[in-house]
């Protein structure tokens, strides 16, 4: 902690971190995803566009002159100015990188496919960098790639000093100024090494003699975002970057920055665009690009507006942040960020289980004892103490739940995550054809990591920061008291009645399971329970909000249970608001009322309100409007429930310009499933038309649970799953074995498990967060978030037209549809 003088004082710190008071209690911790923006840069930026007047630079060329101007800006920045480097803007990184390899030019002449050059690529890239090799391919360009530790060999590899060579072609070497995946910084005084032909001796092992001239392309995205980049002392001949992730905005809007000496090699640039011609026929193959260099690059009007926000964005930077190290506000982004990184690796370093296990693996490039090998990030992943990993899914979930902000997964990174990994190329063909994508949630597979956690700051976040993301690591997977209970392998729980019998289920009667064994003899098992029941029915007519809970009996609809789900509440832009964000929405309670027709919304401390179940064509004309949202990647078509009940949930929940939206009868939303089977309709519920919660297993969950501040009982525990249909029965667990499920008079075919988010984690009575039963769940199914079993409706089984279902129906249960006999 001590480091803190060195940095930021105190009272810079207040002053900066008033800029971002919008994030409440969130603790913001991905910086490399996303640099923040500062309160005062948004408005200096609205201040300026609304006092001044600025138009298309195809147009008007005092703007055109004020982009200039701003080149020159961003330029100086990095120590630099356009007489040694031309700025071309583009819509960020990735276009940049892809200009770069349409553009260049890999034959010094056309005709001379036998001198063709080489596109070198270090593995560690970031995908955008990986992907440019299919363009170097379509060009007859050799591709070859680098290994981490090849590249950082062959760079201290002294080169002599070679002359341009006049027949050989050009050579293009991509690499990252900084990992994005865990903040290593790459060498940046080797590019002279490089141009000079260190690659050559390695290039000689998949190639004939090399006789080409070697340029270098820096992704530079990751490093600028908190260090210096100085071009006075460095020169790549191609800098790629993105503005905000420097600045925070605007998006959409990156660089190229081409050294003057360079130019000539971006010679193949085949399409044109409004604004980089000098001359143009249309009927006749003849255009003549424009002289200046970096208006042959931008394609059609520039987007302007944002450019000009640049020149906020510098002030304010400079305004809001002390110039410590060096007299340089980057150095001491870098400083500062680069101290709080190592403080959180030096608490992380000592954490251990009681058995002394390490609960931390690290997956790092340095040791955070030079600030020029490493940036303000840190990766890593959680191992729990038996020393298996805990997934990186179950830790975002609980992050998530403290309001917490980090990155996981591989972060376009394949290339480090393998290697961090320890993956060979069959092993990650295999986690895809075991069905994980990037960007998914499947985060371990045979109880390997598939990715990692990244923790990445910028010059607003404090060791207050690093403190709150150490403490909810210790208190949701380190520090817990040591579970005596063996752990279940294999993610699946041990059936001993079942699991010894070879054949599949072939027939209910009476309530008992009989079985086919490898005889085709029916063999009886002892009954499941002496008894299963519906014991409760509920609904939640409000997605996310409190449970209205059935008494009796309730109908059947095509969409789930009637009303479930039926509604939700949306934010100003159009975004459904579920408790992971409010809290407050469980005690909200709707009531339905089906002799009024109404829906009673209830609240503590408010006055009830209510709204009607059916509205006829015109009253919704009238009072409602049609409107558009989104649930779980699906679009959905809704109506507005209008301002009274609008204002009414607004005031409680403490959010403005909040609206509820009732799904339209004509929204025709469905179960996802295969192209050969009937589509179930949707209510507004994520994936499936019902949810069923087995008490016993609650119970037995809750037993597990040694969280002394965990205090619910069974029922508080069971409202937590927020299930449609609470059964009752014996045994734990069997219900993950179900196929289908008879219920009374109804059939039901079980859909899988249902993931689980931190939303168990909310008391449904109070809106508290609490650690469990999260955490416990995790460890109990080999980090498996799964509890409860999705269910859709089949039908009636007598085929008669009734559509209730009733509380204390019994319940038949169905381990496999082979030759169901009934």
């Amino acid at each position: 902690m001590t480091v803190l003088s060195q940095i930021i004082e105190p009272d810079d710190m207040i002053k900066i971190t008033s800029e971002f008071a919008r994030l409440g209690d969130r603790c913001y911790l991905d910086n490399a995803g996303a640099t923040l923006y500062p309160k005062s840069l948004i408005t200096s930026i609205n201040e300026d566009l609304l006092k001044n007047v600025y138009m298309n630079p195809h147009t008007d060329k005092n703007t055109k002159n004020y982009i200039e101007q701003i080149r020159c800006l961003i330029l100086k920045h990095f120590n630099t100015d356009p007489s040694t480097y031309t700025l071309i803007f583009t819509s960020g990184t990735t276009q940049a990188l892809k200009l770069v390899i349409e553009s260049f030019q890999f034959m010094k002449n056309e005709d001379d496919d036998l001198n063709c050059g080489s596109f070198v690529y270090l593995e560690d890239n970031h995908t955008s960098v990986v992907g440019l090799r299919e363009l170097a391919v379509d060009k007859d360009a050799e591709v070859v790639h680098i290994a981490h530790e090849d590249f950082l060999n062959v760079i201290n590899t002294k080169a002599k000093q070679t002359s341009k060579y006049t027949n050989g072609g050009n050579s293009l070497v991509a690499y990252p100024a900084q990992s994005n995946f865990n903040g290593f910084k790459y060498p940046l005084n080797c590019i002279e090494n490089i141009k000079n032909g260190c690659l050559n001796n390695h290039l000689k092992k998949h190639l004939c003699e090399i006789n080409s001239d070697w340029y270098v392309l820096l992704d530079a995205a990751a490093y600028v975002a908190t260090s210096k980049l100085d071009l006075a002392k460095v020169q790549p001949d191609f800098v790629s970057l993105s503005f905000y992730k420097i600045f925070g905005f605007p998006t959409g809007l990156g660089a190229l920055l081409v050294k003057k000496s360079s130019e000539n090699v971006l010679s193949q640039k085949r399409y044109f665009g409004g604004g980089t011609v000098d001359a143009l026929l249309s009927n006749e193959h003849y255009h003549i690009k424009r002289e200046i260099f970096h208006e042959r690059f931008e394609d059609g009007s520039l987007s302007f507006l944002s450019i000009i926000s640049l020149k906020q964005c510098l002030d304010t930077m400079y305004r809001i942040i002390p110039r410590i190290i060096h007299d340089d506000i980057m150095e001491t982004i870098s400083y500062h960020t680069f101290y709080l990184a190592k403080d959180l690796y030096c608490q992380l370093l000592d954490l251990r289980h009681r058995n002394g296990t390490k609960a931390i693996k690290f997956y790092l490039d340095s040791d955070f004892s030079d600030i020029t090998k490493q940036g303000g990030v840190l990766t890593f992943n959680l191992v729990r103490e038996d020393g298996t990993y805990i997934g990186f899914s179950e830790f975002q979930h609980m992050a998530d739940l403290f309001n917490i902000s980090v990155r996981t997964g591989c972060f376009c990174n394949s290339g480090s995550c393998q290697r961090h990994l320890h993956m060979s190329n069959k092993d990650m063909k295999d986690m895809y054809n075991a069905g994980h994508r990037c960007g998914d949630e499947v985060d371990l597979i045979n109880e390997k990591p598939t990715g990692a956690i990244r923790i990445s700051f910028g010059y607003y976040n404090t060791f207050e920061d690093v403190d709150k993301f150490v403490n909810m690591i210790c208190r949701c997977f380190v520090n817990a008291k040591a579970r005596k209970q063996k752990r279940i392998i294999n993610h699946f729980v041990e059936t001993p009645k079942i699991k010894h019998y070879n054949g599949n289920v072939n027939k209910i009667i009476n309530e008992q399971i009989y079985f086919k064994n490898v005889d085709d003899v029916l063999i009886n098992i002892p009954p499941m329970s002496t008894k299963i029941i519906l014991k409760e029915i509920c609904i939640f007519p409000i997605k996310s909000c409190g449970a209205f809970k059935i008494l009796s009996g309730w109908n059947i609809g095509p969409k789930g249970f009637e009303y479930d789900r039926e509604w939700m509440i949306v934010k100003d832009n159009g975004v459904c608001l579920t408790q992971k964000q409010n809290t407050r929405m469980c005690m909200i309670r709707p009531q339905i009322d089906l002799k009024q027709k109404v829906m009673i919304l209830n609240f503590p401390g408010k006055t009830p309100i209510s709204i009607p179940l059916e509205n006829s064509i015109n009253e919704v004309q009238k009072n409602g409007s049609l409107c558009h949202s989104k649930v779980c990647t699906d679009m959905i078509k809704g109506i507005d429930c209008g301002d009274e009940v609008a204002d009414w949930i607004s005031e409680a929940l403490e959010v403005s310009f909040l609206r509820l939206i009732r799904q339209s009868s004509n929204d025709n939303r469905s179960l996802k499933k295969k192209k050969d089977e009937d589509k179930k309709l949707l209510s507004l519920s994520n994936q499936a038309q019902y949810l069923l919660i087995n008490k016993a297993t609650v119970k037995w969950l809750s037993e597990k649970i040694k969280d002394p501040l965990f205090t619910d009982d069974l029922n508080h525990l069971t409202d937590r799953f927020r299930g449609n249909l609470i059964i009752e029965m014996e045994q734990e667990l069997l219900e993950r074995e179900w196929h289908s499920v008879i219920i009374g008079n109804h059939e039901f075919k079980v859909e899988g498990q249902c993931p689980r988010c931190q939303m168990v984690c909310i008391d449904q009575q109070t809106g508290e967060k609490t650690v469990e039963p999260l955490r416990t769940i995790a460890e109990q199914f080999g980090g498996k978030l799964r509890f409860g079993i999705y269910l859709s409706y089949v039908g009636t089984v007598n085929k008669s037209d009734d559509r209730t279902l009733k509380t204390y129906s019994p319940i038949k249960a169905i381990l496999n549809d082979d030759n169901i006999s009934r």
